[in-house]
């Protein structure tokens, strides 16, 4: 064992070197107090040390600091004993002066011999050279207590009595130092077992202590993991809740792999350790969806600026949100789409006690039957694995009632831990009296409900959100429009907004992208508008003609709704593309 002591003070230097010529391991000793004793064990590890033996303060400052085991020197009873006695029959008033280990020791002690002595605990070195002033001031002549205290009372013109350890302190801490060292050598030939165990584990395993320093990992975590849990999990956060509530769960994604991540103490160790355990979500390695998006704790900020909200309707919604979102209950947010159900949903998430944990939000129009089933396999799926956070899934109304089904049977047998927030376009009493959705699986996740208006109802918010939107697209283009004239918003607010809020997002981006002058002109607005409309008249469905015309139109409605993405038009209409490539040729 090579051991480096660092002494507060000279004389403790002295004993440390005498005591330490007769141990069986090797000692350097360095004399630094406080931040310069940490300053000299910060170099210690790169030095070839294996422990740290320090006092008081100044042990407790370096163990905050460095990564290796750090040894306090106690101050005992006899070494306040006879720093007492020695000041016992002193005539003038004597105070104690230092950090709780030592003038707390020595009240105690003073107490104990009836001797009439002040006490005074000071938290941080800045405090010292007010407190004495305030004491002689007062007329104290004697301060006791430890080096930073003593060399600040002499500066003032104190009488200064250090608190010294003595030989059975330095003693003691040598054979707390070497059963420390016994220790960590035990711990790391264990180490080296589970490590070649666990090399060829395509699972990631990391260790911390409760200090939050990592003490150990497996390579799947070092090479594969590692960038992704620092920048998804709050290390010191995670730590904690193992060590106050024995477990800890989340969820993180990698390369578009999702992994849950258990947090769960170790036991059998002298020391506390607590051990990240990192499982793929779905087995055999498959992607659930391009669908599934996953938002860790550290990534959090909420998307909505009620400052901006001057719709009573929608302030409503806003405050009703607000105190959802530390309720446990399921919430079903409904509403045209486009109109922010999403965003909603993430400001309820990010107004909870569930923000320090991942939001899952799920695009149900977009998962086929087979994604299905790995979403609510009971042991690995998505679905079990974020017991703390929040589970959205998005345009619930989409899914087949086979799907319903299952998901209803899941969520009773199951009983998540997650709370569930759900949104839904089309109106879900109308789909529950035609049979396309099931009642019971509406009221057991619409326990709490929102409805958001659509933007033709709010039209006080226009001007507000537009200038948001134009702010945005200035960045994204380089450009430097000003603002938007009062005639264009009344062109804005005159339209009737299909396509709500995203669609307003769109115009916006697009008259910013055109738009010559420093401001929009109601002109501007005008021109793009009238695309708007056009589209409008598209989507509205011809059913005249013959059973292929009606096809043929139904499909050019899909593609162009879809962006002419033939992989996403061919999953919507339930063909597959060679059919769709084929269709859209005869179109």
């Amino acid at each position: 064992m090579k051991a480096l002591s660092i002494a507060p003070y000279e004389g403790l230097k002295e004993l440390i070197i005498e005591l330490g010529r007769n141990q069986d391991f090797e000692i350097h000793v360095e004399v630094g107090d406080l931040e310069k004793g940490v300053e000299l064990a910060s170099r210690a590890a790169d030095q070839g040390f294996d422990i740290i033996i320090s006092r008081g303060g100044t042990a407790e400052l370096i163990q905050k600091k460095v990564s290796i085991p750090v040894i306090e020197i106690e101050v005992s009873g006899y070494d306040m004993l006879r720093v007492l006695t020695l000041v016992r029959d002193y005539p003038g008033k004597a105070a104690i002066v230092g950090f709780p280990p030592i003038s707390e020791g020595a009240a105690t002690v003073s107490q104990l011999l009836e001797m009439d002595i002040s006490h005074y605990v000071i938290s941080k070195e800045e405090e010292v050279k007010p407190t004495l002033k305030q004491l002689l001031e007062e007329g104290y002549e004697v301060i006791i207590g430890d080096v930073i205290t003593v060399k600040e009372a002499e500066n003032l013109g104190l009488n200064g009595i250090l608190i010294t350890s003595g030989k059975e302190s330095i003693l003691k801490a040598f054979q707390s130092a070497k059963k420390m060292h016994n220790y960590f050598s035990i711990l790391r030939g264990k180490l080296s077992i589970a490590q070649q165990i666990l090399q060829v584990e395509e699972e990631g395993f990391v260790v911390f202590d409760t200090t939050f320093n990592h003490v150990y990992s497996n390579t799947y975590f070092t090479e594969q993991l590692s960038k992704t849990f620092k920048a998804s999990i709050k290390t010191e956060d995670a730590v904690t809740e193992v060590m106050a509530k024995g477990e800890y769960t989340t969820l993180i994604e990698n390369n578009n792999v999702f992994w849950k991540v258990k947090g769960t103490q170790l036991q059998g160790f002298e020391i506390s350790l607590v051990l990240f355990r990192l499982q793929r979500v779905e087995s055999n390695h498959k992607r659930l969806s391009d669908g599934i998006n996953i938002i860790s704790s550290l990534m959090n900020s909420s998307p909505i600026k009620s400052s901006f909200i001057k719709s009573n309707q929608m302030k409503m919604v806003i405050q009703t949100a607000e105190k959802y979102s530390e309720k446990e209950e399921s919430i079903w947010i409904s509403g045209e789409k486009g109109t922010g159900k999403e965003k909603l949903a993430h400001y309820i998430h990010y107004r909870s006690s569930k923000r320090a944990f991942p939001l899952v939000t799920i695009n149900c129009s977009l998962l086929t039957a087979e994604q299905w089933n790995l979403l609510l396999n009971e042991e690995e799926g998505l679905l079990a694995s974020n017991d703390n956070g929040t589970i959205f899934l998005k345009s619930i109304d989409s899914i087949a009632l086979s799907n319903q089904k299952e998901l209803l049977s899941y969520l009773k047998k199951n009983n998540p831990k997650s709370r569930m927030i759900v949104s839904s376009s089309e109106n879900i009493l109308t789909m529950i009296e035609s049979g396309v959705f099931l009642n019971d699986l509406y009221y057991l996740l619409a326990q709490l409900t929102l409805s958001i208006p659509p933007l033709s109802k709010r039209k006080e918010d226009i001007d507000h959100i537009a200038r948001i939107f134009i702010n945005e697209s200035n960045t994204k283009y380089g450009k430097q429009i000003a603002g938007i004239r009062n005639e264009a918003i009344e062109e804005l607010e005159n339209y009737s907004w299909p396509g709500n809020i995203t669609q307003l997002k769109q115009v916006i981006n697009e008259t910013v992208l055109l738009a010559d002058g420093p401001f929009i002109e109601r002109e501007d607005i005008n021109y793009i508008l009238k695309t708007k409309v056009k589209e409008t008249e598209m989507t509205q469905l011809d059913l005249t003609g013959t059973l292929e015309e009606i096809e043929h139109r139904i499909i050019r409605q899909v593609w162009l709704e879809e962006g002419m993405n033939q992989t996403k038009t061919a999953e919507r209409l339930g063909i597959n593309r060679t059919t769709l490539w084929r269709k859209l040729k005869e179109l």
